[in-house]
């Protein structure tokens, strides 16, 4: 099984080399952005975190060597994965101009990567790896919203929300990424802000969070996709401020991880923006319906056989 789990690791490191030559006019010209540097583009781990900042990385080479994690040498790989899910995504229709890659800003941070619609003024996706490493170095909530600077047509911004009568709802949640001061700071960016309803935001969307978490610890590392539902055009959607923030009908997660027999699993989830019932267990789906309403092929990089057998079954069972 561990011989499977490798293969498919080199299946996916080959298909993102192969987008990187086929697609390098799609992704945003990082040359305007001098305090990111691009690290080198290989991976000979599972454990990669998303592309971060090798300069400015708070976590030195000896401590991820202590940590059991891949050096800081190799990191980019999974995140340019994510930016191959959207360089131009085609989403059910709600395209209003396909070519325009400013409606499809691509953004990495020290902790996630998200793909940002000004004309939703909402990411669309945000992907991250969260490690049982990771959840033992806690710096601690900042709560520092700001706008994002990196989004060439602006953000959202606190305004916007102020008598809403919607949260601020994390899509990269801020304790999922309180293991360095930049990554937890970056969470608070209005790019990765979408609106909530308290009753999902505090609620259901929290539990499930913290959950997450829980399956970090239990199976050593998770992959999050994460994000709004965006099935309509933006101008179908009710909005909120003067940039008029689109309010999502639902929000998606899907998680992969390794089984204990070395297997690919998911779980995925659709919840609606308002007060859930029931248990959490409810609201699992299916990764084909995610990816049906949103148009994202999730889980490319997986064999086809592979891709075809984790996403049309829910199983609960593995993940209680």
């Amino acid at each position: 099984m561990k011989k499977f789990f490798l293969l498919l690791i080199a299946i996916f490191i080959v298909k993102v080399a192969v987008w990187a030559v086929t697609n390098k006019d799609n992704i945003l010209d990082r040359g305007d952005r001098p305090d990111e540097t691009i690290c080198a583009s290989t991976a000979d781990s599972f454990s990669n975190f998303p592309n971060k900042n090798c300069e400015e990385i708070l976590v030195t080479e000896h401590e991820h060597e202590q940590r059991g994690q891949t050096p800081m040498g190799s990191e980019t790989v999974f995140s340019d994965f994510f930016a191959e899910l959207n360089a131009i995504p085609v989403c059910n229709g709600n395209d209003t101009d396909p070519d325009n890659n400013k409606d499809h800003e691509i953004h990495t941070y020290s902790g996630f990567t998200l793909c940002y619609r000004e004309s939703y003024e909402d990411a669309e996706w945000v992907a991250y790896i969260l490690t049982r490493e990771e959840l033992k170095a806690v710096t601690g909530r900042t709560n520092d919203f700001r706008p994002d600077p990196s989004i060439s047509t602006g953000s959202s911004d606190l305004s916007d929300y102020k008598k809403s009568g919607y949260d601020r709802g994390h899509l990269a949640p801020a304790a999922d990424m309180e293991w360095s001061i930049k990554s937890c700071r970056e969470s608070f960016f209005m790019s990765n802000m979408t609106p909530q309803a308290p009753q999902l935001n505090r609620g259901m969307w929290q539990q499930l969070e913290s959950q997450v978490r829980k399956w970090a610890d239990r199976f050593g590392k998770v992959i999050i996709v994460t994000g709004p539902v965006l099935e309509k055009k933006a101008e179908e959607y009710p909005a909120i401020g003067a940039n008029r923030v689109a309010v999502p009908e639902y929000f998606f997660k899907s998680i992969l991880a390794q089984s204990e027999e070395g297997t690919a699993m998911t779980i995925n989830f659709i919840m609606p923006n308002s007060k859930c019932e029931g248990t959490l267990w409810d609201y699992c789906v299916t990764a084909d319906e995610i990816e049906s309403r949103t148009g994202f092929d999730i889980f490319s990089f997986l064999p086809d056989s592979e891709e075809e057998k984790i996403e049309s079954s829910v199983n609960i069972e593995m993940w209680k």
